[in-house]
């Protein structure tokens, strides 16, 4: 057991070392997210489309311009003549009719205006979404990152306390060695020795998956990459107001900003259900040529005095045909589908307006909860914060009575248990009390105005 000890520790602190390849800060770990993270790269391809859409000749307003080209053959074989003037012999045809055809609507109850504006408002929405997926990407990069140092420095208290529970077996070997320590003392540090072990074994793998999830936040290949983290768990000590974060989530919170939006393109919606009111005057134009080539020469024709031979030469010729036409057509009845359809309209429009009330006021319970959830945890981190340092004293003081006897190992082993708990614990209020804050920032709209530049 004295030589598995020893081994089993040192593959646990050769694990430890090797972890840190490369810098990593937080502010380069959301870049590297907004460059690369899957869900924001499919929003921007959301985005694309949208602007694309969002063009006058989507709307309508420009012509729809076409092309035709027809060609026909047609060889005609009269075998067996029925009548005395009828054509024997072939005959055979060929024709080319290419055509150019212009639709514009003049006039459509100003459709083409309602619609453009819809498509800059379902942009408008599109990117909104994606405001979204950068807001809660931020929010997730932000407490990804976070949690892989809170893991980080859980390690490292966890490795102080087995270099504290190694020194004390040592000492007390040390000490049964020369007689002044009996076989159980020997025994009860040992188990502490390897009750440490395991849990500096067990946060080790808890460091590496956390390590991992924000690997694939940020869409690296390698999941298994280490960094050494340049930023450590940075204390918020903001003071808040209700009304103006109430004021600053009304104007930048980006669901709510996207549902105005929506609400919007609902009345675009009614308005574009009124044009079917109005009437629609379109304008039809074209040019067509018929060119056809006719080939006698192998046909005879009948004169009245016998069969002649046809022409030798084909027969062409060419006809050019312009239009240019206007039509206006209103809808006078049609069973009451158009004021139904601007009945429907006009409820989505209130349904929606009411989804924005709704949201309005679920916002306002998540902003009062998410604010004092943070006063709460700014509290708690104090008295944590003044446990662990009064901790940490007790700790230095008693291993001095340790080593005189004034305590024996199983006061100071409860001691430094109080230490380790306490430890964790400040660590644990430091990153709830961060979580806190990026809550209220997504909430006021404040993680993309600030990290999204």
């Amino acid at each position: 057991m004295k030589r598995i000890i020893p081994y089993i520790i040192g593959i646990a602190c050769a694990t430890y070392s090797v972890k840190a390849q490369e810098n990593l800060s937080l502010s380069d770990a959301i870049q590297i997210g907004l460059q690369r993270n899957y869900d924001l790269l499919i929003e921007e391809g959301n985005v694309e489309v949208a602007q694309n859409n969002n063009s006058w000749g989507e709307a309508g307003r420009q012509p729809n311009i076409t092309f035709n080209l027809n060609q026909n053959n047609v060889l005609t074989d009269n075998v067996k003549v029925a009548f005395p003037t009828s054509t024997r012999g072939q005959t055979l045809s060929n024709s080319t009719q290419p055509a150019i055809n212009l639709n514009w609507t003049v006039f459509d109850g100003f459709r083409v205006n309602i619609s453009k504006k819809r498509f800059e408002l379902l942009q408008a929405e599109t990117e909104g979404n994606a405001s979204i997926v950068i807001a809660n990407t931020l929010q997730s990069i932000i407490l990804g990152y976070y949690l892989a140092v809170l893991e980080e420095e859980r390690l490292e208290e966890f490795h102080k306390q087995l270099l504290l529970s190694k020194d004390k077996f040592d000492y007390t070997r040390v000490k049964s060695e020369l007689g002044s320590a009996v076989s159980t003392d020997v025994l009860l540090e040992e188990g502490n020795y390897l009750t440490d072990s395991i849990n500096y074994i067990n946060q080790q793998l808890k460091y590496r998956d956390a390590v991992r999830d924000l690997n694939v936040l940020l869409a690296e290949e390698d999941v298994a990459k280490f960094y050494t983290f340049t930023d450590s768990l940075n204390i918020p000590d903001e003071a808040y107001t209700l009304e103006d974060l109430r004021g600053k989530m009304l104007a930048e919170n980006v669901d709510l900003k996207k549902q105005y939006i929506t609400q919007s393109v609902l009345g675009q919606a009614t308005k574009l259900s009124h044009a079917d009111k109005y009437p629609t005057l379109s304008f039809n134009g074209g040019f067509s040529e018929n060119r056809n080539s006719l080939d006698l020469s192998n046909a005879n024709f009948f004169t009245g005095d016998g069969f002649t031979d046809g022409p030798s030469t084909r027969l062409n010729s060419t006809t050019d045909t312009y239009s240019a036409n206007f039509t206006l057509s209103f809808t006078l009845f049609n069973g009451g589908r158009i004021k139904r359809a601007i009945r429907n309209a006009i409820v989505n429009e209130r349904v929606g307006q009411l989804r924005v009330d709704e949201l309005e006021n679920s916002l306002d319970r998540d902003l009062l909860s998410a604010l004092d959830q943070y006063n709460i945890r700014r509290q708690l981190y104090g008295i944590n914060a003044r446990r662990e340092s009064a901790a940490a004293v007790n700790l230095d003081l008693s291993e001095q009575k340790f080593r005189n006897g004034s305590i024996n190992s199983f006061d100071y082993r409860d001691v430094q248990n109080n230490y380790l708990s306490s430890s964790i614990l400040r660590l644990q209020a430091a990153y709830n009390l961060i979580s806190s804050k990026v809550e209220l920032m997504r909430l006021t709209g404040g993680l993309v105005r600030e990290y999204n530049q």
